[in-house]
């Protein structure tokens, strides 16, 4: 549930058109979406130092997981992006040593492969359940058990099985129930935090 400053601060971006809210599902969810004007704004901006409001940091930590997936599904190296020379990631002590060999080539990266990470997820799901449809995971337990799926590709795997509306992915509304599992394992839509994963069929 959003507190009153943060529906001011998606108000605000909403009347500047930075963003599209909308209300979807049976809980009438709210679904932001930035639009051409805020994504043209977020490329000129991105040095700007982020607000100091508590809804800052999972807007960035948003951003920076999609960069991740983005370099990891095109093999892109930071050192690349931050324009370091492969010396200047190197240790100090290797100006004394012989040259280092030549590094192999970038290996490629594959796309994940979506259908079967999907069924692993559903198999974890019911795992979890005890082999129940229409009952809730935490997502803190799922991510326990997939542990061996890196977060932005399980996060995007998740992501995708709502837009397709083969699960969905929920608060936790009574905020004495989270804890700070529940807090780390959350994925985020705009400044939303989403804990549990549910699937109807």
């Amino acid at each position: 549930m959003l507190q009153s400053g943060d529906r001011a601060s998606r108000d605000a971006l909403e009347a500047r058109g930075l963003i599209k809210v909308d209300k979807r599902g049976r809980y009438n969810t709210v679904w932001m979406t930035i639009t051409a004007t805020g994504l043209e704004w977020a490329e000129e901006n991105l040095a700007t130092t982020p607000a100091a409001s508590k809804v800052a940091a999972p807007i960035l930590q948003t951003w920076l997981t999609r960069i991740s997936v983005y370099m990891s599904g095109q093999n892109i190296r930071l050192k690349s992006i931050l324009g370091l020379a492969d010396d200047q990631t190197r240790g100090t002590e290797t100006a004394a040593e012989s040259p280092a060999p030549p590094e192999p080539g970038p290996t490629l990266v594959a796309p994940f492969d979506y259908v079967a990470l999907r069924a692993r997820i559903r198999q974890a799901y019911l795992d979890l359940t005890g082999g129940r449809l229409n009952t809730r995971a935490l997502l803190s337990d799922l991510r326990e058990k997939l542990k061996d799926i890196d977060r932005p590709t399980l996060d995007e795997a998740l992501k995708r099985m709502q837009r397709e509306e083969e699960a969905s992915l929920y608060q936790l509304d009574n905020r004495v129930e989270i804890t700070d599992a529940d807090r780390a394992a959350a994925i985020y839509f705009g400044i939303e935090p989403r804990h549990i994963l549910w699937i109807e069929r």
